[in-house]
């Protein structure tokens, strides 16, 4: 190591990263979920959402702001482990463009999803709108994270013969692929898509951090 930072380091920082943004999706949809109908028989309603922006607000800024920490940390890790040669440069840029992305992402649901909600039930299509937005490069960043653990998985599988390695690159890359798939179908579809995109990609996301360190590991040793 040298006396800044290894890819090695950096491999860790990101790994962390990515699992700390799985847990926090996990905790947001068991928790807080989104806004939801008072009456589901009239569908979801501008009121709704209001109250969900109003109430939940706090609790919501939290678990954002805490993604968008890691998502910097995955953005910058994932640059300093492509510099350093942590195994496949394509794969540690495609992780960096995807915490870019979904800093995007993050950007525009804290600073505009409140104030939109909250506009009046005359503005709900451009509430829609921002959403649909900023779901967008959450699906962009989904397949750039696919692409990253299809990369790591083929480096893993060329550098490790070991049992263990070869399950995690064949997973790796599966995932990767089906991450991919999906979540380019999203980018035209839309929201129609977003439980099986949000599903592959987070599939995707625990894989590409699990065989980006062992290929970090490995070009070290």
């Amino acid at each position: 190591m040298d006396k800044y930072m290894s890819a090695h380091r950096a491999a860790q920082i990101v790994t962390v990263a990515l699992i700390a943004t799985v847990v926090t999706q996990i905790l947001y949809m068991a928790t807080l979920g989104g806004p939801q109908p008072a009456d589901p028989a009239a569908g979801l309603t501008n009121a709704d959402i209001a109250r969900y922006f109003t109430d939940r607000w706090s609790e919501v800024a939290i678990v954002w702001t805490t993604e968008a920490v890691a998502f910097a940390a995955i953005a910058l890790g994932g640059l300093i482990a492509m510099v350093r040669g942590g195994g496949s440069r394509l794969a540690w840029a495609a992780i960096a463009l995807a915490g870019m992305f979904n800093l995007v992402q993050i950007g525009i649901g804290l600073s505009l999803f409140k104030p939109v909600a909250l506009a009046g039930e005359e503005h709900t299509w451009m509430f829609w709108l921002v959403v649909g937005g900023a779901f967008w490069f959450y699906f962009l960043a989904k397949v750039f994270v696919g692409l990253a653990a299809i990369g790591f998985g083929l480096s893993l599988l060329k550098t490790n013969k070991a049992m263990a390695a070869k399950v995690v690159s064949g997973i790796a890359m599966l995932a990767g692929l089906a991450a991919v798939l999906i979540n380019v179908g999203a980018l035209g579809a839309g929201m129609s898509l977003i439980f099986p995109a949000g599903a592959a990609g987070t599939v995707a996301t625990v894989f590409a951090a699990i065989a980006g360190l062992m290929a970090a590991k490995r070009s070290e040793s």
